[in-house]
């Protein structure tokens, strides 16, 4: 072996040593100027930012189907918009107005006489002195004409009084809360939803999730607003499941039907904040450097995400309360290589 080629051996050896060794005495890093802080330990960290939409699950909000077709319909407020119980909201027009309110009175009258019928049969088949037969045909009028009496007994309730024109009805809102509508060009068919009725308490963030994270998303950040994860649901959407937040609070200024980033907070163990001053490379790993008395012990760690000018990592339990290296990294790093020092 010739001279050039055993100074290379050598030098090959010495930087292997080096890349090898996971700590650092202080006294030999000289005049280097040596600043530390503490890993904060953290339980989430940000992940990638989903599609999220504002809105309310199937069934929380209070629906007011049409008793009948109706050609018009003049809504008296916006789609989203606050109503109070009580308030006006859209005024349905049409001669079949005339036809709901005969409607009403006539299930009202038939109801009743079929109450009547079903009350002073009743003793009658008790004492066996009316068929079977007989007493099922009045008790299935009468639980028929009940029902459809009821049905026009709560459309009614919503009916504004003082309403002189027979061919208009003015409801109101029956609860609190955000209204949802959508106008349909060809009138609104019997059974057909008029308006949605949302309470405050229903609305809530929407999101599809990535199937690998969902169990331990802990709750979604969107325009300032910080909302737990109430429910995840337990089927598929492809590669996402569902998951619903718990209800907007009063100080979040998110708008019904809205769609936002929001950010998902991971849950996770052993994971702190650091610097990204703190953070190096070596060996094509990620490590960070840790005060161990008189010494810097190199720990490697995984980084998860960037806040601001940090890094969110995880790593053993030896970061817990330790204080990492901020300043002069990249000297104790070309000492770790071999590069540099005393």
């Amino acid at each position: 072996m010739n001279t050039m080629t055993r100074a290379a051996a050598a030098v090959l050896l010495v930087l292997a040593a080096a890349a090898s060794a996971q700590s650092v005495q202080l006294a030999a890093l000289g005049a280097l100027q040596l600043e530390f802080e503490r890993a904060l330990p953290v339980a989430a960290y940000p992940g990638q930012p989903v599609a999220a939409q504002v809105t309310y699950r199937k069934g929380e909000a209070f629906n007011v189907p049409s008793p009948g077709r109706v050609q018009q319909i003049e809504y008296l407020v916006q789609p989203g918009a606050t109503v109070v119980q009580g308030q006006p909201f859209a005024v349905l027009r049409g001669p079949e107005m005339h036809h709901f309110e005969m409607s009403y009175r006539s299930s009202q009258a038939l109801a009743s006489a079929a109450e009547r019928r079903f009350k002073s049969n009743k003793g009658l088949y008790e004492r066996k002195a009316i068929s079977e037969s007989q007493w099922l045909e009045i008790s299935e009028q009468y639980y028929a004409l009940a029902l459809e009496y009821e049905h026009m007994r709560h459309f009614f309730e919503l009916v504004v009084d003082g309403d002189d024109d027979a061919d208009a009805l003015t409801l109101a809102a029956p609860l609190a809360g955000r209204i949802d509508y959508s106008s349909a060009d060809r009138g609104v068919e019997e059974g057909d939803s008029i308006a949605l009725f949302v309470p405050a308490t229903a609305i809530r963030l929407q999101a599809a999730l990535p199937i690998a994270l969902a169990a331990e998303v802990v709750s979604l950040h969107a325009a300032g607003c910080e909302l737990a994860i109430e429910r995840v649901s337990a089927m598929t959407d492809g590669f996402f499941v569902q998951a619903w937040t718990r209800s907007l609070p009063p100080s979040c200024r998110l708008m019904l039907g809205q769609q936002v980033l929001a950010t998902p907070m991971v849950r996770v163990d052993d994971a702190y904040r650091v610097p990204r001053s703190a953070v190096f490379r070596l060996e094509r790993e990620n490590y960070v450097l840790v005060r161990d008395g008189e010494s810097l012990l190199a720990v490697a760690v995984t980084p998860l995400a960037a806040e601001a000018g940090d890094y969110v990592l995880q790593a053993a339990d030896v970061l817990r309360n330790a204080e990492v290296l901020v300043s002069s990294v990249s000297a104790v790093q070309g000492i770790l290589l071999g590069l540099g020092g005393e």
